[in-house]
């Protein structure tokens, strides 16, 4: 609608095919004698056909276009989510470390005091049997 030589180049796309039709509607007649008619009312048909299928196919690009624009609306969204995860992941990073040497530590001393309650265990059991 907005472009006139697009406008141009469909009216002389329907004007062909309409001629074409009345070409071969006389060679049809000439080989079968069999007549095929090309009116007016036909001309309009084709208009109003491809009137139809574009007006469908409008609908289809634009849904189409719709969910290309909010899938890409969505990559967008996540991409900055993914950059704030990130951001504070490696702000949490010595934090985690920290933590990390804590366990390590505690996991020292429960080893050792493990090994003194054996030790304990060991004895009260010695001293029991005595």
């Amino acid at each position: 609608d907005s472009n006139p030589n697009l406008l141009q180049g469909v009216v002389d796309c329907c004007v062909s095919i309409h001629q074409s039709v009345e070409r071969k509607s006389k060679r049809y007649y000439e080989e079968l004698r069999r007549y095929n008619y090309v009116t007016p009312t036909s001309y309009l048909e084709l208009l109003t056909t491809f009137i139809k299928l574009l007006g469908e196919k409008r609908l289809e690009i634009g849904e189409m276009s719709r969910r290309l624009e909010s899938g890409l609306q969505k990559l967008l969204s996540t991409a900055q989510q993914v950059e704030v995860m990130q951001k504070e992941l490696q702000d949490l990073q010595p934090i985690l470390a920290q933590t990390a040497k804590e366990v390590e530590d505690m996991m020292v001393v429960i080893t050792n005091d493990k090994r003194e309650a054996d030790a304990t265990k060991k004895m009260v059991e010695q001293q029991e049997k005595e």
